[in-house]
């Protein structure tokens, strides 16, 4: 027996080899042991202990499969040959020049998806791409490669040397291979996954390759922040998230919808198989010079698997505060606060709220070759040059709090947090804020001042919270009126009591013509920012040491003149930013 353990069953080639005589029992029980304490996958330990030729390997697994295979040529190892089941040898031809005619067919593949995979490329025939694989009974690997490049795929049989000649031809001679054929374009750019201004390529599947394409570029027209495609009992829904609102459109056929899922899936480099489980994954899509990325959910349900893409698009982070929708002096406060060399910067406010967005316009302010600036993000939405970003991995015991130990011993300046779950964390992200590093995060909380509340309740001492703080923000994300088609009204009496408004105040509503160019008929366009900023003085945090209520910390804020949440409404309201429905909930006067 030859497994990793005494109680499974002997690898597959392991066992056609004994069957066929070329191992004998003997030689397998000596070397259960070693094989298992090696780690090393069964054909590349026999062929390191010399214990069968290559040849022998891929015959057998050859014959196993009911398939001819590939080696270089016995006389000429410059040769490929195919070896028939019967021991008939066929010369298809040069090695180097048989893997040129794949160059068209792998255009718009990846090379990261040939290597992960454990594939290389042979030669294109007669329609049909042959692949030299490690595994051959890897089919999920051949349906991946299928889908990317868009015709019939093979995998072949070969010995390990072939393979790892065809690998090294196919990734060195990208650049040249012999007889001057180039072999640059087979990857326009390995970082990208999706370019809508290429040519689609032929074949069967060119309709879901199509399908796919256009749900995503669609998406980015409309300026939607998330897609959703849902299965149901012989129907599939698809919707954008737009402007906050989810908007249905035109879904794709109910027929196409599993190609159309694993489309997305090979795209996002998930298990195209695995269908019980949720993945997550991420796309990169261009369109001329503008990249985004997408990050991509699936979760299964009763009727198949739904999948979520956030779109997230670098360029959509704006270059200062006051384009989200701040103040010119919340946006001062803010600043002032991030150019400080240590304390803590919370902002705050539910999930879609924009909190990420606003960190990462802060960041981008004070990212400089003089900051070392460190996050740990669950997940990393925006990869941005100059901040060293970790993801968690809770799995593998990378947490918020075991990372942020470890950007300690880093030097940093300025850290990051994507959000204080626990105690743990908060302990930590205070310890760093009070030994001279300016920490942000984020919390999950209604209003500014109730981070103060929630950080006491998780352990945090006020004593040690109030020197540390140095901003609060919490934030809500609101529909903006359409500027072309909005219409004024006078607030009735009524109306204006229960909201806190003058009696017959003039505000906005979204506009009744439904041809507007502007909005497409929506009445809005786009979203702006409710914001409350809470420079945290000298006076507040001698009233977080001793412990007074909410109340009191509100009443002396607002004796401040710092606008909250419903203050902050009231003035989108006003200025005709935003209507009435969408600031219901900030502005009712109680």
């Amino acid at each position: 027996m030859m497994a990793g353990t005494r109680s499974t069953t002997p690898p597959l080639i392991v066992r056609l080899l004994q069957r066929k005589g070329d191992l004998s029992t003997e030689t397998v029980q000596a070397h259960e042991t070693a094989l298992a304490e090696s780690g090393a996958a069964a054909e590349e330990y026999l062929l390191r202990n010399a214990l069968v030729d290559e040849r022998t390997l891929a015959a057998r697994m050859a014959e196993h499969l009911g398939r001819s295979w590939l080696q270089h040529g016995a006389s000429d190892p410059r040769a490929l040959v195919e070896c028939a089941p019967d021991g008939t040898e066929v010369l298809l031809g040069e090695v180097r020049q048989m893997l040129v005619t794949a160059r068209e067919a792998l255009a718009r593949v990846p090379d990261g998806v040939l290597r992960a995979r454990q594939l290389a490329p042979a030669f294109y025939a007669e329609g049909v791409l042959h692949v030299a694989s490690l595994d051959p009974t890897d089919f999920s690997a051949v349906e991946e490669l299928r889908m990317l490049c868009g015709t019939e795929v093979q995998a072949r049989v070969c010995t390990r040397s072939l393979f790892q000649q065809l690998q090294q031809l196919w990734e060195a001679g990208r650049g040249h291979v012999s007889g001057g054929e180039d072999l640059a374009g087979v990857v326009e750019d390995e970082s990208v996954d999706v370019d809508f201004q290429r040519s689609m390529p032929g074949g069967r599947d060119t309709q879901v390759l199509r399908l796919v394409n256009t749900i995503l570029l669609r998406a980015l027209e409309e300026g939607a922040s998330d897609i959703h495609l849902e299965p149901y009992e012989g129907a599939v829904r698809l919707r954008y998230r737009v402007d906050g609102q989810l908007r249905e459109v035109k879904p794709p056929p109910a027929a196409l919808l599993p190609q159309v899922v694993s489309r997305l899936k090979i795209l996002s480099k998930m298990d195209i198989a695995e269908r019980r489980l949720p993945q997550d994954g991420a796309i990169a899509v261009r369109d001329g010079a503008s990249r985004v990325d997408l990050r991509v959910s699936t979760v299964p349900t009763v009727y198949g698997e739904k999948v979520v893409l956030r779109v997230l698009e670098k360029n959509s982070i704006p270059a200062t505060l006051e384009e989200l929708g701040l103040t010119e002096q919340q946006a001062k406060d803010f600043d002032d606060a991030t150019a400080s060399r240590h304390g803590l910067v919370f902002v705050t406010g539910p999930t879609g709220s924009g909190k990420s967005t606003t960190l990462y316009c802060a960041l981008n302010r004070i990212n400089g070759p003089e900051r070392n600036i460190a996050t740990v993000e669950d997940p990393v939405e925006y990869k941005l040059w100059g901040l060293n970003q970790v993801q968690v991995a809770p799995a593998a015991g990378l947490t918020f709090a075991s990372a942020l130990r470890a950007f300690l011993r880093q030097d940093p300046d300025v850290m990051m947090v994507g959000e204080v779950r626990d105690s743990e964390t908060a302990s930590i992200c205070m310890r760093a804020a009070l030994t001279g590093h300016l920490v942000m995060s984020t919390l999950h909380t209604n209003s500014a001042l109730q981070v103060i509340s929630r950080l006491i309740d998780i352990g945090i001492e006020p004593f040690l919270l109030g020197p540390a703080l140095r901003l609060l923000q919490a934030q809500r994300l609101v529909r903006r009126l359409c500027e072309e088609c909005r219409e004024p009204y006078e607030v009735p009496g009524d109306v204006a009591g229960r909201y806190g408004l003058d009696e017959g105040a003039t505000l906005f509503r979204p506009g009744s013509d439904a041809a507007c160019l502007g909005c497409r008929g929506s009445g809005f366009r786009g979203r702006t920012g409710v914001f409350e900023v809470v420079r945290v003085s000298d006076e507040l945090q001698e009233m977080i040491a001793q412990r007074c209520s909410q109340r009191e910390l509100r009443d002396a804020v607002l004796a401040r003149g710092i606008e909250l949440l419903p203050q902050s409404a009231r003035r989108k309201l006003l200025e005709g930013a935003t209507s009435l429905e969408e600031v219901a909930d900030y502005v009712q006067v109680s």
